[in-house]
């Protein structure tokens, strides 16, 4: 099992997920839920809410909505090794993140998501006009969900200087406000899964270190290792290497 899997008070119930923000990171957490779907798929099965912020309602969507794990995660090596050939990377004129983003989810969104994810998935979202953290969990169309979860990655300047829209109203990253939603009351034990190490269910395991540092009401370690981990997510330099092979979970994809 996952490093940091040490809550036993999860093996009575169904807990909700919750996949924190994480940028290219996310490969972590797909490796995560497809360690889940390979050895207890039960988890994801019977969790009755899975919630994402900012990239990891990426992952919470495509635990939902029956995507191919797999797929997603070479997509994005694959984009992050594109990047790596450009000056400045992602914010070098030819690369546009958003719109690449856009392209994924239209391609590998099944035309039913809505039904998949209405009243499952919780996508966070920071509302523009007043900084306010919403979670969105009831969808009408594949749409929907398709502009929910462009909202929740949308970071200014790095993904474009227009904000994306849902239901007319102007969102950003989700993370901004919450980079680890958890559920709602009545389904209010969540199982958190982060690509930093800190207070966190499921997360990669560093030594032991004095200082730590809160992130959107997340603790995580403040050490070297965080620090390389979210340069990484925003500028992947060799994720496929640092996440893949020298993180130690259960199972490598």
């Amino acid at each position: 099992m996952a490093p940091g899997f040490s809550s036993c008070h999860y093996r009575d119930v169904s807990p909700s997920i919750s996949f924190s923000g994480s940028g290219f990171m996310s490969t972590y957490q797909l490796g995560v839920a497809q360690c889940f779907l390979t050895h207890a798929p039960w988890i994801l099965r019977t969790a009755p809410c899975v919630l994402g912020a900012s990239a990891g309602s990426l992952v919470a969507a495509a635990v939902v909505c029956d995507m191919s794990l797999i797929t997603i995660r070479d997509e994005m090596l694959h984009f992050a090794k594109q990047m790596k050939a450009f000056t400045l990377g992602p914010f070098n004129p030819s690369i546009n993140v958003f719109r690449w983003l856009e392209r994924i989810l239209n391609k590998y969104l099944p035309s039913d998501a809505h039904k998949l994810a209405n009243g499952r998935l919780s996508v966070s979202m920071t509302r523009l006009s007043d900084c306010k953290h919403i979670v969105m969990s009831e969808f009408h169309s594949k749409e929907d969900v398709l502009q929910a979860l462009l909202c929740s990655c949308f970071v200014p300047v790095y993904c474009g200087m227009l904000p994306p829209t849902f239901k007319g109203v102007y969102y950003v990253d989700g993370g901004f406000t919450s980079m680890q939603p958890v559920a709602p009351v009545p389904h209010s034990q969540t199982l958190t899964v982060c690509p930093f190490s800190g207070e966190i269910d499921i997360c990669p395991t560093d030594t032991p270190c004095m200082w730590d540092m809160v992130v959107s009401g997340s603790t995580l370690k403040a050490n070297k290792a965080n620090s390389i981990r979210i340069v990484n997510a925003l500028y992947p330099m060799n994720l496929e290497v640092r996440v893949l092979r020298t993180e130690k979970w259960g199972c490598v994809l």
